[in-house]
């Protein structure tokens, strides 16, 4: 059994990565979008943290939150939020991959996989390198030609706020270099 060692220090960035199990592509539907945006508000308003960035694509997620000082516990918040849709999702009548006996004995269901990718912003150029790597991230996978019109994301609310403007595609190959996030994926 693997033991997965976590960075748990209090308050500061973080960068997620979730996805939907066997990459089924069901999250930009109507009915997941609402019933995810649901079990996300309901667990913010139990647990609160700042949602920086977002993006949700067909079969995952990529996400940015900033935590509370003194809390740390980004894990319970993900297992509440999958678990909140999970149970909305299937009782709304969306469908799961049929699971083995042993995940089935073990209570899982065929609708996330079981963990997600973490990683603790370091910096504010670490920060600035994971919105654009999240906005960035459905012209990578070619589900459209330019940032903006990609529906659901953050990237609308950034600009619309004046955060930031996203680089031209090549400045931003330079800035996230030409492996950045293969991990992730």
């Amino acid at each position: 059994m693997s033991h997965y060692r976590r960075i748990k220090n209090a308050g500061g960035y973080y960068f997620f990565t979730l996805v939907t199990y066997n990459r089924v592509p069901f999250l930009a539907t109507p009915l997941a979008r609402a019933i995810l945006h649901s079990a996300w508000q309901r667990v913010q308003h139990r647990r609160p943290f700042e949602s920086v960035a977002a993006c949700l694509l067909p079969e995952h997620l990529h996400c940015i939150w900033r935590l509370p000082d003194g809390d740390n516990d980004y894990s319970t918040r993900w297992t509440l939020i999958k678990k909140d849709f999970t149970h909305n999702w299937l009782k709304a009548g969306g469908e799961e991959i049929i699971q083995s006996q042993s995940r089935q004995q073990r209570r899982h269901r065929g609708v996330w996989q079981k963990r997600f990718w973490e990683h603790r912003i370091r910096d504010p150029r670490d920060l600035a390198r994971h919105i654009h790597y999240i906005h960035w991230n459905p012209v990578k996978h070619k589900l459209v030609e330019k940032v903006e019109d990609w529906p659901f994301s953050s990237y609308h609310q950034h600009i619309e706020a004046g955060r930031y403007k996203i680089p031209e595609l090549s400045e931003i190959q330079e800035i996230l270099g030409d492996n950045f996030g293969e991990k992730w994926e």
